[in-house]
C-alpha cells in the first residue's frame, strides 16, 4: 500500500547524494532518462534531497486526486496529464486508495483496496506484497503509514511492519502523515503534511526545527487546502466550517476584484514555506500541469503587485484564523452530511486531531493531518 511512490533510482552512486546535491543546476537529477524527458524542461526544475534519505524529488509532486474524480470531471485524457508532469520534470507521485478507484487505479497501478484500511502488522504485510505485485516493483520507495485512530496500533504493528519490509527490501523509507514522531521507535524518514503549510494555516512552521533536529523530509500536500484556496471553490464534502470558508471566499473575491488568482498566490507562498522538500499538487489537465511548472521555476514568480495584494489577504483575511483548521469537526455529522451528498465513498475513519498526549511518561505534541477526505 504506497502511500507516495517516488520515481528515483534506488541508489545513488558514484560521489553519493551531496555530490548530486551540488550539481543539480546545470546537471540533471538521476531520474532523468534521454530518451523519456523533456532535457530543457527537467533543466529548469528544481530538485531537493527528501531529509537523509537518497531520493532527490522534484520540487513539485503531482497529487492524484484529481484523477481520481474527487474534485469533478477531467476533460483531457488522464495518461496524457501524467505523461505530460513526468516528462517535464516531476519525479514524485502521491497515491491513496481513497483517491477515485478505476481511475487513478489503472493509471497509476493501484490496488483496489478495501474502504477502511487494516493497520495491523499481518495485514500491512500483506497489503504491501500483493501491491508490490500489482504495481510490477520490487520495492517502492515510501510506506507512509496514514492515520489510524488507535495510536497504539500504529506504534506497535503498523511502523514495525514497515521497519521489517524495510530491513527486507520492500520499502527503502518509512512515513508518516505528520503523527506520533517523538513515541516512535522506528526511524520515520518523511513526513506528509495536508492543509497545514497554505496561506490560510502555516501551522508546520511550529514543527520544522523538529524535523529537521530529526532530520525527516517534509512534503507540502494540498497547498489549495483542497480547493479552498481556489476560484472554484472547494468540493462539497470539504471538511472546513463555514468561518473558514467565509474568510477564503472573500479572499478570492477580493483577488478577482485586481484581476488575479488566489491559486496563483496560494501555490507561490507554499512554494516558498521553509523545510519543504516539494510541494505535491493535484492536477486535472495539461495545462494545469505546464501551469504549474512554469510558476514552479520561474525566476520571479509574483510581480510586485501580486506580492502586495498577496500580503494584503494574509492581513485582511487570514491572519485572523490564526491558523484555524477542521479538528473539532463533529466526526459522526460529517460523515453523515457526506453520505447525504452521496460520497459515501469518502466516508471512512480517518479525522484529524491536534492535541497533547502523554508519551512515555511525558507530554508530546501529536499532530495528524487530515487526508483521508
Amino acid at each position: 500500500m504506497p502511500r507516495s511512490v517516488s520515481l528515483a533510482p534506488s541508489r545513488l552512486r558514484n560521489g553519493g547524494v551531496v555530490d548530486v546535491l551540488l550539481k543539480w543546476k546545470p546537471a540533471l537529477p538521476p531520474t532523468f532518462v534521454a530518451r523519456f524527458h523533456d532535457e530543457a524542461a527537467v533543466r529548469r526544475m528544481q530538485y531537493r534531497r527528501l531529509g537523509q534519505t537518497e531520493m532527490v524529488v522534484s520540487r513539485i509532486g503531482f497529487g492524484s486526486a484529481p484523477i481520481g474524480g474527487m474534485f469533478g470531471n477531467i476533460e483531457d485524457s488522464i495518461t496524457q496529464i501524467v505523461e505530460v508532469a513526468l516528462r517535464n520534470g516531476i519525479n514524485l507521485i502521491d497515491t491513496a486508495y481513497w483517491y477515485g478507484h478505476t481511475r487513478s487505479e489503472s493509471i497509476l497501478g493501484k490496488l483496489d483496496y478495501a474502504r477502511n484500511f487494516d493497520y495491523r502488522a499481518d495485514k500491512v504485510l500483506e497489503s504491501l506484497m500483493n501491491s508490490l505485485k500489482r504495481l510490477k516493483l520490487t520495492y517502492v520507495d515510501i510506506h507512509d503509514a496514514d492515520f489510524e485512530p488507535h495510536r497504539s496500533i500504529i506504534l506497535y504493528e503498523t511502523l514495525q511492519a514497515l521497519e521489517m519490509a524495510r530491513r527486507s527490501g520492500k520499502i527503502r523509507y518509512v512515513g508518516l502523515t505528520g503523527s506520533i514522531i517523538d513515541c516512535s521507535t522506528v526511524k520515520i524518514d518523511v513526513v506528509l503534511t495536508y492543509c497545514h503549510g497554505t496561506m490560510n494555516d502555516n501551522s508546520v512552521g511550529e514543527f520544522t526545527f523538529l524535523f529537521q533536529n530529526k532530520g525527516i523530509g517534509v512534503l507540502n500536500g494540498s497547498p489549495l487546502s483542497m480547493g479552498l484556496l481556489t476560484e472554484r471553490g472547494p468540493p462539497p464534502w470539504h471538511p472546513a466550517p463555514d468561518f473558514i470558508k467565509e474568510a477564503t471566499l472573500a479572499a478570492t473575491h477580493y483577488c478577482m476584484s485586481k484581476n488575479m488568482s488566489i491559486s496563483k498566490l496560494a501555490l507561490v507562498y507554499a512554494f516558498e514555506v521553509p523545510g519543504m522538500s516539494s510541494c505535491i499538487i493535484g492536477m486535472d489537465s495539461i495545462q494545469q500541469v505546464r501551469d504549474n511548472i512554469a510558476l514552479c521555476t520561474a525566476a520571479i514568480p509574483l510581480t510586485e503587485v501580486e506580492q502586495r495584494v498577496r500580503d494584503r489577504i494574509m492581513r485582511r483575511y487570514f491572519d485572523r484564523l490564526e491558523n484555524a483548521g477542521w479538528s473539532e469537526v463533529d466526526v459522526a455529522a460529517y460523515w453523515k452530511r457526506l453520505k447525504k451528498l452521496g460520497l459515501t465513498a469518502l466516508a471512512t475513519h480517518r479525522f484529524v486531531i491536534a492535541e497533547r498526549r502523554s508519551c512515555g511518561g511525558r507530554d508530546s505534541t501529536v499532530r495528524v493531518d487530515l487526508d483521508g477526505v
